[in-house]
């Protein structure tokens, strides 16, 4: 069972109202380190299952906040003794620990998204090698495209910054996105302006179908499983490439219709991707939310608001974009 040790640093009179906060625990759970009278601050550290390690950062973010001069961390330990033998108290730990700390996923989430060189050399080369594969009608070279994709950053930023209503956040994750899909339209319209102007004729390319279930479970199971896996802090590139399968195939296609100016097939394959982005986004919120995964001050009416504008926001912009896909699909816009 994972275990987190918390470290507090600060003032005197700041480690006072921390150790107030921790009146309620039992009192071998947290222990101050002497005065450094040298340093004029103190340490206190708190020994916490993962599972009520949310709660107390909770509190101490409460009790410090306005200050300057404090810092919490947070740190995983590798085991501890004694082991618990309660049973009850296990089963009810156990049941809770799948959800890591909102700042501890906020770390992973921010790592994940940075607008970096090599994300962009990577989605474009992961652009190229996808509109390659389906070019040449090889399932095998579009599959090793999604290995190395790394679009499951921005969106997973954008779906956490969504539940937290964490704007700055939401900012970063919008740039990052923008900027990978835009590398990754122009290398398609390279290759399709380069390439022969006649594709294989294989379902990887055909856009034209009527909009069913199977289009948006792809999508929304990609990003329920990627909200999870990333709730729990356990990572995996599998999920990574699930979510790139619903996005990358489409947006090398778009690229490539583009580059040989196929209009129709073009938006198809476009208004796929824009609603394989937002499924993905809507799941993942649905999956945070589920898991309890909200702001500090979730209690306050605004930020209820806030989460549940944002989850209306996805799921009207789901079922609007399924409708045009739909019509499309059955001839009511015209063009296409």
């Amino acid at each position: 069972m994972a275990d987190r040790l918390l470290q507090v640093i600060g003032s005197v009179e700041q480690i006072d109202e921390v150790a107030g906060c921790l009146e309620e625990l039992p009192p071998d759970q947290w222990w101050r380190l002497p005065y450094d009278e040298e340093e004029g601050r103190q340490t206190l550290y708190v020994a916490l299952f993962k599972a009520d390690a949310q709660e107390v950062m909770d509190a101490i973010s409460d009790a410090l906040e306005g200050q300057d001069g404090w810092r919490l961390f947070s740190l995983p330990t590798e085991a501890s003794l004694p082991e618990l033998d309660d049973e009850e108290e296990e089963d009810r730990r156990a049941q809770k620990e799948t959800v890591n700390a909102r700042e501890e996923i906020y770390r992973e989430v921010r790592q994940g998204t940075a607008l970096t060189l090599d994300y962009l050399v990577m989605t474009a080369l992961a652009a190229l090698v996808a509109a390659i594969g389906l070019s040449q009608g090889q399932v095998a070279v579009v599959i090793g495209a999604m290995v190395i994709a790394p679009l499951l950053g921005p969106i997973m930023a954008f779906a956490f910054g969504s539940a937290l209503g964490n704007f700055s956040l939401l900012g970063v994750a919008v740039k990052a996105l923008g900027a990978g899909l835009g590398v990754a339209v122009v290398v398609g319209i390279a290759l399709g302006l380069i390439l022969p102007g006649s594709y294989p004729d294989t379902s990887m390319m055909d856009f034209s179908g009527v909009l069913s279930l199977e289009t948006v479970a792809l999508p929304l199971a990609g990003g329920a499983a990627a909200a999870l896996m990333l709730s729990g802090g356990q990572t995996t590139g599998l999920v990574g490439v699930m979510v790139a399968a619903a996005l990358l195939p489409p947006l090398a296609a778009f690229g490539l219709f583009v580059g040989i100016w196929d209009i129709p097939n073009a938006l198809r394959a476009l208004a796929t991707v824009v609603t394989n982005i937002v499924a993905i986004n809507l799941a993942a919120q649905v999956v945070f939310l589920a898991k309890g995964i909200r702001p500090r001050r979730w209690e306050s009416s605004d930020h209820k608001t806030s989460v549940r504008v944002a989850l209306g926001a996805s799921g009207a912009l789901v079922a609007l974009l399924a409708l045009a896909l739909w019509a499309a699909g059955h001839g009511y816009v015209p063009g296409l």
